[in-house]
């Protein structure tokens, strides 16, 4: 490409930018932003409590480590004035092109937002990889891995398929917002990691370790307003195409809330942390589409996305595959049926600048398009992951010391624990009962007090904890619990 088409002019002074463009992206940037920690409580509320701590961690330590990596060369590597259609360069090095226009990535608001924007995407990209390998994997490697990651995975990718001479875009492949760069590549890579270090020591596939539910609706909640920015945002201005990308985006979500809730139901019990899932498949599979199909086919991506992904969840408990938070599932299972579905549905008519016709409009060669580009996604993601967590293991190590790992990363890795009073009845309780032991003879009188536990898996025995009355001895003696198995 000749420098003609990546001209960049100076507007410190004199600036033509489009006010209202400008505004929306940088809305855009903050609505995505916020995607990291909401993530960060999506996964939470779903991991045992030993690790909630950590999890959060690992989702908000990638806003440190890959905006100073996106600043130092990143930006400059996925979108800088390339030297190949498959690299980018250091000339965009420290973003040091100042308040400037570009007519290929931002040609009415300044680059600077563009940078801004496109680094949010590079920091949830591997935040969604922690979802799969959390409380196994050492800190300090898994830091390392998020840097290097971002630098030879990352990065090639997003020039790949967004880049102004990237070979993907060049051949045909679409992704409007990223179905292809940010999921498939994360849920691959989620994949190969948990492979790599292994199942959990103390894994169970039959049962849940889910904490914080409402953490999850939180999540859950804020990732699908912080999605508005994410595919609405990649029209590149506040224009008619935002608006069709804002209505498909939320159409898919809420027919993939609807199906899962529905799916659930015929099966016979509604599951909260199963009606938080549905939405971000939705959300999942309809972001490489968003800009290129009708609303009617939104709709009709999240009902099918959620019924895939749903037997797949099923068939994943069978095989045993220790991937913690399903994320090569919902997030690599999922980019991939949005992003061959785009080639089904896609239309020139809605996007001319930017799309083409799908197979069902007379251009099945789209179909071809699609699927370069999700085996090039799933081969990349899992050869750059292979190749970085491979040469950490045998150098440093990444798997947690077995004690380490039943006792949980908060403890281990972080020297910090957590604890919530789930009532104000449990707490006066607790209360009632310290202030009772300077007075016994009131616990005499209090009859028993009972602690009932029903496991998760019905193979299980439940049973109580009884405080039985003191004996009547010594007001010393009082009667340890007893376990007792109905």
């Amino acid at each position: 490409m000749d420098n003609s088409t990546m001209t960049m002019v100076n507007t410190t002074t004199h600036t033509t930018h489009d006010t209202g463009d400008n505004a929306w992206m940088m809305t855009s940037t903050a609505l995505v932003l916020l995607m990291t920690p909401a993530l960060a409580f999506f996964y939470g509320g779903l991991v045992d409590r030993k690790n909630i701590l950590n999890q959060l961690f690992l989702s908000f330590i990638c806003m440190g480590i890959v905006f100073v990596q996106w600043v130092l060369f990143g930006f400059s590597f996925a979108f800088g004035p390339p030297v190949s259609p498959g690299f980018g360069s250091f000339g965009w090095a420290v973003l040091r092109f100042g308040e400037s226009e570009n007519t290929d990535y931002a040609p009415t608001y300044p680059l600077l937002t563009y940078a801004a924007y496109q680094g949010t995407f590079a920091i949830i990209t591997p935040a969604l990889i922690s979802g799969a390998i959390v409380g196994r994997m050492k800190l300090i490697p898994y830091m390392i891995f998020i840097f290097i990651w971002s630098t030879v995975c990352y990065d090639p990718m997003a020039h790949w398929v967004w880049g102004s001479n990237g070979w993907l875009k060049h051949l045909g492949t679409l992704d409007f917002a990223g179905g292809t760069v940010v999921h498939i590549l994360s849920g691959v890579s989620g994949l190969v990691a948990a492979l790599i270090l292994g199942k959990r020591s103390d894994y169970d596939p039959r049962s849940t370790a889910a904490n914080n539910l409402p953490f999850t609706i939180l999540g859950t909640g804020l990732l699908w307003i912080g999605w508005c920015g994410f595919n609405a945002g990649s029209a590149n201005g506040a224009s008619g195409l935002a608006s069709l990308a804002l209505v498909n985006t939320n159409a898919a979500a809420a027919a993939a809330l609807i199906t899962w809730v529905v799916i659930d139901a015929l099966r016979g019990q509604v599951s909260i942390s199963g009606a938080c899932v549905g939405p971000i498949i939705g959300l999942v599979a309809v972001t490489p589409a968003c800009g290129f199909i009708q609303p009617g086919w939104a709709l009709f991506f999240g009902v099918v996305a959620t019924c895939i992904i749903y037997v797949l969840l099923i068939l994943k408990h069978h095989i045993r595959l220790d991937d913690t938070l399903d994320v090569a599932i919902v997030h690599g299972g999922g980019g991939i049926v949005g992003a061959f579905m785009t080639g089904l549905f896609c239309e020139q008519s809605v996007n001319p600048s930017g799309g083409f016709d799908g197979a069902f409009y007379g251009r099945p060669v789209q179909l071809w398009y699609q699927t370069v580009g999700i085996i090039t996604a799933i081969g990349f993601a899992a050869l750059c992951t292979a190749g970085i967590l491979y040469p950490l293991s045998w150098i440093i190590g990444i798997r947690l010391a077995k004690e380490d790992e039943l006792e949980g990363l908060d403890l281990t890795a972080h020297g910090e624990g957590w604890e919530v009073v789930a009532s104000r009845a449990v707490s006066d309780l607790v209360k009632k009962i310290l202030d009772n032991q300077h007075n016994p003879n009131e616990m005499r009188e209090s009859g028993t007090f009972e602690l009932h536990y029903t496991p998760s898996d019905a193979k299980r025995k439940p049973f109580k904890v009884n405080l039985s009355k003191p004996q009547k001895t010594s007001d010393e003696q009082m009667n340890s619990p007893t376990i007792s198995n109905p």
